[in-house]
């Protein structure tokens, strides 16, 4: 699908003013990954579990020069805390293992987690809070101990021994897939009744150990809500336009197939051009000519086209908070919309829950988020896709409509072959094959739920666990 060249270099600058900050942001349990299939999770010996943890190419000297800074930059740690090596590193963080040093019959192990000096305090602040306030229970990771000397601060957490998303996803079981996602949504009910976005929900960012039967939902650096502080706040203050600049609803271009530019508007005038000239001003037309839109606003003539005019590019960017991860942000936080809530995260869910059913890990890939909100509405079909940005004051123009597949025979052919590659033709394999050609349609109707384009019709994560998915079990 070819994309409208003006919109797609305006997205590629907005990406680099908008929070793009989990798309690099790999932390212990991303970057890192314990596997606890083959064995007991139980640790007697601290060697073994060091062995583990730590990944095969590790270079012991550099590790060891990683340690010592630590604890120069933090003094206290070195007061409670043996640390063994470093098990993960990233954008915003490096994890090291620890132990607790004067209490010898304390074989619980702990994850380091210092976050750099560089990361905005408000991201840390937000990250504590949510940590503090809600963690410990329902799936939700806990902390034990904040530490902090000067820029320095580090998180005390409990290391979480799990599995790689990749390595138990095409040998999911149908049981096994119902409990995963209903103990996820556990999850977000927890963080949905405090009001708070996770803002990034995916599969690394929820745990799972699959031998013990455990979850945990980890990485608040994202979070926002009326606790929380929101720097996007501030950014949407900044720049949201003044009346009578744009129109009160803004239009999404989806190009299906080459677009047509306004010949009269040339790159250079367009990117010359501040703001509207007196000849452009006239050609404006008022909501007489559009009863949809308030009194107060205008619009240009290339408004419904597949075509950009300079008065649409002189305009103010849209300012929205869009943190996440790519192919895992929802609809609204494509389209810019401004009043998003806690239905982005059931839709990130959602789209690990048609991860699992169709056995496709990613299944959203795309260069930009016009590319995304295309592939969304592929496989959703065109009609709900617009009726859901009308829903949230967007216009949404195709170039053609697209039909909604059926989600259930499109996972299920995904899904068989997928396993027949991975898991070839064991008899574990036709077990599994077996479990899921039987399954019933509830999976499907809750995913169509999750998935559901509008934020405002959305389940929640409350009434998509009393979902008959969960009670009919």
């Amino acid at each position: 699908m070819d994309v409208d060249k003006s919109l797609t270099e305006e997205l590629v600058k907005n990406e680099k003013e908008n929070e793009t900050l989990a798309e690099n942001d790999r932390i212990i349990h991303e970057e890192v990954v314990i596997s606890v299939t083959d064995g007991d999770s139980s640790f007697s010996d601290e060697d073994e579990l060091t062995t583990r943890c730590m990944p095969k190419s590790t270079n012991c000297a550099p590790a060891n020069d990683a340690i010592n800074v630590l604890y120069q930059a933090v003094p206290e740690l070195a007061n409670h805390f043996s640390i063994t090596c470093k098990i993960g590193e990233g954008a915003f963080s490096c994890v090291f293992l620890a132990q607790l040093k004067h209490y010898p019959e304390v074989k619980e192990m702990f994850a380091l987690k210092h976050i750099i000096p560089t990361t905005h305090p408000s991201r840390i602040q937000n990250e504590l809070n949510c940590l503090l306030k809600i963690g410990g229970c329902d799936n939700v990771i806990d902390i034990k101990l904040c530490l902090r000397h000067r820029d320095h601060v580090v998180f005390v957490m409990p290391i979480f021994l799990h599995d790689k998303f990749q390595d138990y996803l095409y040998s999911f079981g149908v049981n096994e897939a119902r409990e995963y996602m209903k103990n996820l949504l556990i999850a977000l009910r927890r963080v949905h009744q405090f009001n708070i976005i996770h803002r990034d929900i995916k599969p690394s960012n929820f745990l799972y150990n699959r031998q013990q039967k455990r979850y945990a939902l980890v990485d608040f650096g994202l979070a926002s809500g009326p606790m929380l502080i929101d720097r996007d706040a501030d950014k949407l203050c900044k720049t949201l336009p003044t009346a009578g600049a744009s129109p009160s609803h803004s239009t999404i271009r989806v190009a299906l197939s080459p677009s047509k530019f306004d010949p009269s508007c040339s790159r250079a005038n367009v990117y010359k051009c501040k703001k509207p000239s007196t000849a452009v001003k006239n050609q404006l037309m008022k909501k007489k000519d559009h009863p949809s839109f308030e009194s107060s606003h205008m619009t240009c003539d290339c408004f419904g086209k597949a075509q950009v005019c300079s008065v649409c590019v002189a305009r103010p960017n849209q300012v929205a908070p869009r943190a996440g991860t790519a192919g895992f942000r929802s609809p609204e936080v494509l389209m810019k919309y401004t009043e998003q809530g806690t239905a982005v995260d059931i839709w990130s869910a959602g789209v690990i829950f048609l991860s699992i059913l169709s056995a496709r890990y990613p299944f959203f890939r795309a260069e930009d988020d016009i590319g995304y909100l295309a592939q969304i509405i592929s496989v959703l079909g065109s009609e709900p896709c617009v009726q859901a940005a009308s829903s949230i004051g967007k216009h949404l123009l195709l170039s053609e409509p697209v039909d909604a597949v059926d989600l259930k025979a499109m996972c299920t052919k995904l899904r068989m072959s997928q396993m027949s590659v991975k898991l070839g033709t064991s008899s574990q394999f036709q077990q599994i094959v077996k479990s899921w050609k039987t399954m019933s349609d509830e999976p499907y109707d809750l995913l169509s739920k999750m998935l559901d384009p509008n934020p405002h019709t959305r389940i929640t994560a409350e009434d998509a666990l009393n979902h008959p998915y969960f009670t009919n079990s």
